[in-house]
């Protein structure tokens, strides 16, 4: 037979590899892409309720501070429980509950960073709402209050 008479045909190139389906590679990475999405908003939502939370935190304080005024025992009683709430919002129950007298603000002050409740604003926070009638300036305090509020923006919480 003559080679010219051969039924051979052309070399025939496989198809184009095509972008669909991808390859597993790309499945996890889109995976992976996503997750850290959900996360990221999970987060982003979570620090807005933070900071709603503290938003109302300051406005109680406010409103506590115009219908008490500066020397009520009444008042220390209610800062106390709001100081205790936003720490218990902001740490958890579990980190928060148990603190009593010293070791309350001690955690306070931990939290914050430094030492505003040291000395007599500790007394006002532990002792005072306690004790028989009595009328103490509470300015001080106020203060001290409102700035633990505004230090716990933007840290990390439990």
């Amino acid at each position: 037979m003559n080679p010219e008479e051969l039924p051979l045909r052309d070399i025939h190139l496989p198809n184009p590899v095509g972008w669909w389906p991808p390859a597993p590679g790309w499945w996890l990475l889109a995976g992976v892409m996503l997750a850290v999405i959900v996360w990221l908003f999970w987060r982003w939502k979570q620090q807005q309720r933070e900071e709603h939370s503290l938003e109302l935190a300051l406005a109680e304080l406010e409103r506590l501070q115009g219908r008490h005024g500066n020397n009520t025992k009444d008042l220390l009683r209610e800062l106390s429980v709001l100081l205790r709430r936003v720490a218990m919002t902001q740490y958890g129950r579990q980190a928060v509950s148990g603190l009593m007298g010293e070791a309350w603000v001690t955690f306070l002050d931990a939290k914050a960073g430094k030492p505003l409740f040291a000395g007599k604003l500790a007394h006002l926070l532990t002792e005072v709402p306690y004790r028989p009638e009595t009328q103490v300036e509470t300015t001080a305090l106020l203060h001290a209050i409102r700035q633990w509020i505004k230090l716990q923006r933007g840290k990390n919480h439990v």
